[in-house]
C-alpha cells in the first residue's frame, strides 16, 4: 500500500567510524541532507597513532586536532571532502577521505491539478511544476515514479514527492486529486445500406433529442437528415457536457448507371435539340465535360452537369462537322470514369 509521507525531524545526527587501516588511502561516501550533523570517530585497527589532523570542507567547524571531534553540521547543500591525516608512532602517515553529498530541503512550492472533471475514457496529464526541485523523486499511487502520469479514468490519484539522501528522506510533499467522469452521448446510424441515386432516405442518429448533431458531408445540424446520394455519412453528437461521440455509415449505390449521348444535335434555335448534353441516372461526386473539334482543339469545357454545349465557339457558331466529346467523373464508389465518343453538329 502506499502511504502518506510525513517529513523527518531536523535534528539528525550519523555517527561514522573512519576506520585506519594499513593500505594508506580509503573512500567512503556519505548522504546527508542539509543541517544533518556527523559524529566522526577514529579508530585504530593496527599500530598506534599520535595526531590527528581533520579538514571538514563545507562543515561549521572548518579544522580539528581530536581524535573523536565534535559534530560538524551542514548547513549548505552541495559536494564536499572531509579529509584525516594520521601519523603513527612508527612514523608512517595515512590519508583518509569522505565524500560528503548534502541534499538541499525544503521543497519549494509547485502547481497541482485541482480536482476535475473529464468525458469518460478522455486521456488526463497530471503534471508537476518542479522545477526548482531537480533532485525531487515522486512515487504516485499508481507506482509510477515520473514526474507526471497520464490516466483515463476516473478515481483519487496521489503522490508523495520527496528528496533523498541515500536513504534517507529529506522532505516530502503529499498531493492528491479526484477525477470524476462525465457520460459519453449515445449514437448509433446502424449497419451500412444499399439504396439507389435519388432515392429518398431517412438516416437517424438515434440520440437525445436535446443533443447537438453535426453531420458531414453537408453540415445539417438535425438528429435525423434526408439523404438522396450514396456515400459516407458522418455525425458528432454533444452533450450537455460537452462530451463528444460519433458514428458513420455508408450507403452503397446497389443500382446500374447509365449514360446515353446522342450522336447527333442541330442548334439552330428553334427549340429542338438545340443543346448537346448527355443523359445519365445518377450522379457523381466530381465531373467535367469536354467537347474537341477532330483536330483535338478544345471548344467547350464545363463541371456543371447540368450544363449543356450550344453548338458554339468563342461566340461563333461552330461549322457543321463531326466533334468528338468526353465525360470523366467521379462515382460514389470512389473510382474514376471516362466516357468518349463523336457525334455530328446539323446546321
Amino acid at each position: 500500500m502506499f502511504r502518506k509521507l510525513t517529513r523527518f525531524s531536523r535534528n539528525y545526527f550519523l555517527l561514522v567510524f573512519l576506520f585506519v587501516s594499513n593500505i594508506g588511502f580509503s573512500m567512503q561516501t556519505l548522504y546527508l541532507c542539509k543541517q544533518d550533523g556527523i559524529n566522526y570517530r577514529s579508530i585504530t585497527r593496527s599500530g598506534t597513532p599520535i595526531s590527528w589532523n581533520w579538514r571538514f570542507n563545507g562543515g561549521d567547524i572548518p579544522t580539528s586536532v581530536l581524535q573523536n571531534p565534535p559534530t560538524i553540521t551542514y548547513n549548505a547543500a552541495g559536494l564536499f571532502y572531509t579529509y584525516l591525516t594520521t601519523v603513527f608512532d612508527n612514523g608512517q602517515t595515512f590519508e583518509d577521505t569522505f565524500q560528503v553529498v548534502v541534499k538541499d530541503w525544503p521543497l519549494l512550492p509547485f502547481s497541482f491539478l485541482k480536482d476535475t472533471s473529464v468525458c469518460a475514457g478522455t486521456p488526463i496529464n497530471i503534471p508537476i511544476t518542479t522545477i526548482n526541485n531537480p533532485e525531487a523523486s515522486y512515487l504516485w499511487s499508481t507506482g509510477e515514479t515520473t514526474s507526471s502520469i497520464t490516466v483515463n479514468r476516473a478515481g483519487t490519484f496521489f503522490v508523495n514527492i520527496l528528496i533523498k539522501a541515500g536513504n534517507r528522506t529529506c522532505d516530502s510533499v503529499y498531493r492528491e486529486i479526484t477525477i470524476t467522469e462525465f457520460p459519453l452521448p449515445s449514437v448509433n446510424l446502424g449497419r451500412d445500406r444499399v439504396m439507389c441515386q435519388n432515392q429518398n432516405l431517412n438516416i437517424d442518429a438515434r440520440g437525445a433529442p436535446n443533443y447537438n448533431y453535426l453531420w458531414t458531408p453537408n453540415g445539417e445540424i438535425s438528429k435525423v437528415i434526408n439523404v438522396n446520394l450514396p456515400g459516407n455519412y458522418k455525425v458528432i453528437v454533444t452533450n450537455e457536457f460537452g462530451c463528444t461521440a460519433e458514428d458513420d455509415i455508408n450507403l452503397i449505390d446497389s443500382c446500374p448507371h447509365y449514360i446515353f449521348v446522342p450522336n447527333a444535335f442541330s442548334p439552330n434555335e428553334d427549340g429542338l435539340n438545340d443543346g448537346f448534353n448527355k443523359v445519365w441516372n445518377f450522379t457523381p461526386k466530381e465531373y467535367e465535360f469536354r467537347i474537341f473539334n477532330r483536330w483535338g482543339q478544345l471548344l467547350f469545357l464545363t463541371k456543371d452537369n447540368k450544363e449543356s454545349w450550344d453548338g458554339n465557339y468563342q461566340g461563333k457558331p461552330a461549322q457543321q462537322d463531326i466533334y468528338i466529346y468526353e465525360i470523366i467523373y467521379f462515382d460514389t464508389d470512389n473510382k474514376w470514369y471516362q466516357f468518349r465518343g463523336t457525334f455530328f453538329v446539323v446546321r
